[in-house]
């Protein structure tokens, strides 16, 4: 059936495409195309394939935003025991702190990128 009707929307959009019948035999089969758009049975399919499609939308956008938030649940976890494995490090060793590590801030903490998208 979807491909039968493929098939006549190919071929009408060729007629129009390719006709040399004029300004006028457009105009006609554009009012003719506009009317069936617009008629109830097709604004009917397209609410229901609207619906439809709000529908896989919604569950799709769910697992995404679910793997999203596990992804970056594991890496800012990640983040945050390294910078607690460097203050027990740094607790643990005399002297660890006075700027072995190289970045000068002498703060020890490490501020994970993005936490405002992990609930």
């Amino acid at each position: 059936m979807r491909g039968k009707l493929l098939f006549v929307v190919g071929i009408g959009a060729g007629y129009v495409l390719g006709s040399r019948a004029g300004r006028q035999r457009y105009e006609q089969i554009k009012a003719g195309a506009d009317k069936v758009w617009q008629s109830q049975p097709v604004q009917a399919g397209v609410s229901q394939v609207q619906g439809f499609a709000n529908q896989r939308l919604d569950a799709a956008s769910g697992r995404i935003a679910d793997g999203v938030r596990k992804g970056l649940g594991a890496v800012l976890r990640l983040d945050r025991s390294a910078a607690s494995a460097e203050k027990n490090s740094a607790r643990t060793t005399p002297g660890a702190r006075s700027g072995a590590s190289g970045s000068g801030t002498g703060s020890g903490t490490v501020v994970p990128p993005l936490t405002g998208f992990v609930e």
